[in-house]
C-alpha cells in the first residue's frame, strides 16, 4: 500500500514537471517571436518634373514570424518636396505578412513641374505587432530622381532705360524696363526695388520703390517702370542707381541679381559745362618684334575731361593690309562718367604676306560731345573723333604673294550612323555591326580607304572581346564622292567570358584625297555586352500522393550556374485547393556560383488530382523579369478517422518537444520508484524465508 502511494505521488511530480516545462517553453518562444519587414525591388526611380507615375514595391517578411497589422507610410524629406506620394487602392494597409512571405504596395508619385533636378530620398516606414501584439517599427528608404531641363528659374531684366539723358535738378524722371524669366520653372516671390535713393538725394513718387509678383511663369515678361524725381540737394552730374531683383525657386532657395543705371542731373537744361571732352591719356603698344601669326596686343585708355557723361562711345581699331584683328577691333563704351577712365584691349597678328617692317596701327574715339545748335532745343549731330597710331613690328623675311600657300581645306570621313544588331550583344553570341561612312567635303572625293576595327579591351580567357565571325575586321572602298554615304556590316563574335559592360571599338580609317595626300583618323562607336543569366535546378524530391489536411514537402537545391547577380529572386507554390501560405521564400540577390536550399510545405485543402505550380521569379542584368514554372500532378485523398472505441483519448499536443531537464527529472524520479519498489520486494521475501 505504501508503494503504490509513492508511485502516485512520482506520477503526479512528473506530469507537474512536464507542464512547467511546456508552460516556459511556451513563454520562451512568444517572448522571442520578432518578425521583420524589409523593401524589395528597385532602389532607384526615374521620373522628368511635371509627370506622375505609379510603381509597385514588394515588401518582405525576412524572417520566421507572421507580421500582423502592418501599416506602411512613406515620407519624403524637407517641408519644400517636390514629391507627392500616395497609396493606391489601401494598399499600405495589410492584416498580416506570413513569414517568409510577401505584400506588394502601389505607389503613386507625382513630381512638381517646378522641381529642381536631383535625387530625393523617400523613407517607408513600417508598423506592426507579433504573435503577441507586441509592437515593431523599422523602415527602409528608396531615392526619386529627377529630371529638369530647366534647373533653375532665371529672371532677368532687360532694356533699361532713363526717360532723360539730362534730368533737372526737382524735376521727375522715369526708369523702366522688362522683366522677364528667360527659363522654363516658374519664379516666386519676384520682387524689383531701387536702391540708392537716399545716398543720391532722390525720392520714389508715390512711396513705391518696389514692383512685386508673388509668381512669374516660366518664358514670359513683365514691364516695369518707377517714377522718380530728383531735389533740390541731389549731387550735379552722374548718380548712380542700383536696382536690386530678387526671386525665389520651388524649394525656397533665393537669388539675387543687381543692375545698375547712372542719372544725369543738373541745375539747368544744357547741363553741367554742355560739352562732352574725352582723351586718349595712354596708348602701349608691344614692344619687341613678331614673327607671322604671332600675336600682339595694345592697351588703349580713354578718359572723360569734362563734367559731363558721355554716352555710345565707339573705340576702333584700324591695321594695314597683311595685319589682321585676333580680337573685335570695334568696342563701344555705353557710359563714360566724368572724370572716369577706361581701358581697352586690341590684339593683333602678321599673316605670311606681310614683310619685316614697323606696320602703323591706327585707334580712333568717336563720340557726340552733346553741344547745341544754336537757336534750338535739340542735340546736333556734333560727333568728334580723336585718332591716334602706334607701332607694330613684324619680322617675315620670306613673305608670300597673295594667294600664295594658302591653306586648302581636307576631306574628312565620318560615321554618320551605326546600329549593332542585337542592341545588347550577349556573351558567347555573334551579332553584326552596321555603319555609314559619309565624306563630309563639299567639292573632293576620297579613295583608297582602308577600315578596320580594334578594341582596346581584353579578356582573360580568350584575349580580345570581339572577333571576326566568318568575315573580317578590314574593309577596303575604293572611293567616296563628296557628301556620299557607304554602308558596311561587320560579322563579329562576342567572347564568353566577356563581362557586362559598354565596349569602344576603335574604327580606323586611313584614305587618301584626290592628289594622293595620306590621311588617317579615328572614329569610335559603342557596344553594349550582357551575360546570359543561368538559373539550375537540382532534382526535384516530392511526394504524389497525400491525404487531405495533411502537410507535404516539396525540396531541391538551386545552382547559379552563370555569370551575373540574380537579384529579387523569390520561389513560391501555387494551387488550387492547395494552402501554400508558408512556402514563399525570398531569397534576394543570388551570386553567381552560388547555391541554395529550398524546402516548401504545403497542405491539401480537399481530395481529387491536383496540380501544384513550382514558381521561380528573378531579374537579369537587364533588369526583366524572368519567371520559371514547373507544374507537378498530385493525388489527394480524403483523410479516414477511427471508429470511436470505449476508450477514452488522451489529447497529445503535436510537435511538442521535452527539453533534456524534463527528461533527465522522469528518469531520476522513475529510478527511485524502481528502487524502492525492489527493496520493498526484497524485503517481503527474506520475511516470508524466515516465518
Amino acid at each position: 500500500m505504501k508503494f503504490l502511494k509513492l508511485f502516485l505521488i512520482a506520477i503526479i511530480f512528473l506530469n507537474s514537471t512536464v507542464f512547467l516545462a511546456f508552460a516556459n517553453d511556451t513563454t520562451e518562444e512568444i517572448i522571442t517571436s520578432k518578425p521583420s519587414l524589409k523593401m524589395g525591388g528597385n532602389n532607384t526611380y526615374s521620373i522628368e518634373a511635371g509627370k506622375s507615375t505609379e510603381v509597385t514595391i514588394p515588401i518582405v517578411n525576412t524572417s520566421g514570424d507572421t507580421a500582423f497589422d502592418v501599416l506602411i507610410q512613406a515620407k519624403s524629406t524637407g517641408d519644400n518636396s517636390p514629391i507627392t506620394v500616395n497609396f493606391k487602392n489601401n494598399s499600405n494597409r495589410v492584416t498580416n505578412i506570413l513569414r517568409g512571405g510577401s505584400h506588394n504596395v502601389t505607389i503613386s508619385i507625382d513630381i512638381d513641374k517646378n522641381a529642381t533636378t536631383g535625387k530625393y530620398p523617400i523613407t517607408l516606414e513600417y508598423s506592426f505587432t507579433g504573435i503577441d501584439k507586441q509592437s515593431f517599427t523599422n523602415s527602409d528608404t528608396f531615392y526619386v530622381k529627377i529630371d529638369n531641363g530647366s534647373v533653375v528659374p532665371t529672371v532677368a531684366l532687360n532694356n533699361l532705360k532713363v526717360s532723360k539723358d539730362n534730368v533737372i535738378l526737382g524735376d521727375t524722371f522715369d526708369i523702366g524696363g522688362s522683366l522677364e524669366n528667360v527659363s522654363g520653372m516658374e519664379a516666386n516671390n519676384v520682387n524689383v526695388e531701387i536702391l540708392g535713393l537716399e545716398e543720391n538725394n532722390m525720392t520714389a513718387i508715390g512711396g513705391t520703390s518696389n514692383v512685386f509678383f508673388a509668381t512669374m511663369s516660366g518664358n514670359t515678361r513683365q514691364p516695369i517702370s518707377f517714377k522718380l524725381a530728383t531735389t533740390s540737394l541731389t549731387k550735379e552730374g552722374s548718380n548712380k542707381i542700383t536696382i536690386k531683383v530678387t526671386y525665389n525657386d520651388f524649394s525656397g532657395k533665393e537669388y539675387t541679381k543687381e543692375y545698375f543705371t547712372y542719372i544725369t542731373a543738373s541745375k539747368t537744361e544744357g547741363g553741367i559745362g554742355s560739352n562732352v571732352d574725352l582723351k586718349i591719356t595712354s596708348l602701349i603698344a608691344p614692344t619687341g618684334s613678331f614673327n607671322i601669326d604671332q600675336i600682339g596686343n595694345f592697351k588703349l585708355k580713354v578718359k572723360n575731361v569734362s563734367q559731363s557723361s558721355a554716352k555710345n562711345v565707339k573705340v576702333s581699331a584700324k591695321v594695314p593690309e597683311g595685319i589682321v584683328p585676333m580680337s573685335s577691333n570695334i568696342v563701344f563704351i555705353d557710359e563714360l562718367l566724368p572724370n572716369q577712365e577706361k581701358e581697352v584691349t586690341f590684339s593683333v597678328a602678321a599673316t605670311s604676306t606681310a614683310t619685316t617692317q614697323t606696320y602703323p596701327i591706327g585707334f580712333s574715339v568717336e563720340y557726340n560731345n552733346g553741344s547745341k545748335t544754336s537757336g534750338t532745343d535739340a542735340t546736333s549731330s556734333n560727333t568728334i573723333v580723336i585718332e591716334q597710331y602706334a607701332g607694330f613690328y613684324v619680322n617675315n623675311p620670306n613673305p608670300k604673294k597673295e594667294g600664295e600657300g594658302t591653306k586648302t581645306s581636307v576631306p574628312k570621313i565620318i560615321i554618320s550612323r551605326y546600329e549593332s544588331n542585337p542592341t545588347i550583344v550577349e556573351a558567347g553570341k555573334s551579332f553584326t555591326l552596321s555603319m555609314n561612312f559619309k565624306n563630309t567635303h563639299e567639292i573632293k572625293t576620297v579613295k583608297n580607304i582602308k577600315i578596320y576595327l580594334t578594341v582596346q579591351d581584353q579578356t582573360e580567357e580568350k584575349g580580345n572581346v570581339f572577333a571576326p565571325d566568318n568575315s573580317s575586321t578590314t574593309y577596303f572602298i575604293d572611293s567616296i564622292p563628296p557628301k556620299q554615304e557607304v554602308t558596311h556590316t561587320f560579322n563579329l563574335f562576342a567572347v564568353p567570358d566577356a563581362k557586362p559592360r559598354s565596349y569602344t571599338v576603335n574604327v580606323n580609317l586611313e584614305y587618301e584625297d584626290e592628289q594622293a595626300n595620306e590621311y588617317k583618323s579615328t572614329e569610335l562607336v559603342g557596344v553594349n555586352v550582357k551575360q546570359q543569366a543561368n538559373l539550375e535546378l537540382s532534382e526535384i524530391s516530392k511526394e504524389d500522393f497525400g491525404n487531405v489536411g495533411t502537410p507535404m514537402n516539396i525540396n531541391f537545391q538551386l545552382y547559379n550556374t552563370g555569370k551575373v547577380t540574380l537579384s529579387n529572386l523569390m520561389i513560391k507554390l501555387e494551387g488550387e485547393g492547395i494552402d501554400t501560405s508558408t512556402s514563399t521564400n525570398f531569397i534576394g540577390n543570388f551570386e553567381s556560383g552560388a547555391t541554395e536550399y529550398y524546402d516548401g510545405m504545403f497542405t491539401p485543402l480537399e481530395p481529387g488530382e491536383k496540380i501544384l505550380k513550382l514558381i521561380i521569379t528573378y531579374n537579369d542584368t537587364d533588369g526583366k523579369e524572368v519567371e520559371k514554372i514547373e507544374e507537378f500532378n498530385l493525388n489527394i485523398e480524403e483523410t479516414f478517422m477511427p471508429e470511436d472505441t470505449d476508450m477514452v483519448d488522451i489529447p497529445v499536443e503535436p510537435d511538442k518537444k521535452f527539453p533534456i531537464k524534463t527528461i533527465v527529472g522522469v528518469l531520476i524520479v522513475l529510478g527511485i520508484g524502481i528502487f524502492i519498489f525492489v527493496k520493498k520486494a526484497k524485503a517481503k521475501k527474506e520475511l516470508d524465508f524466515n516465518d
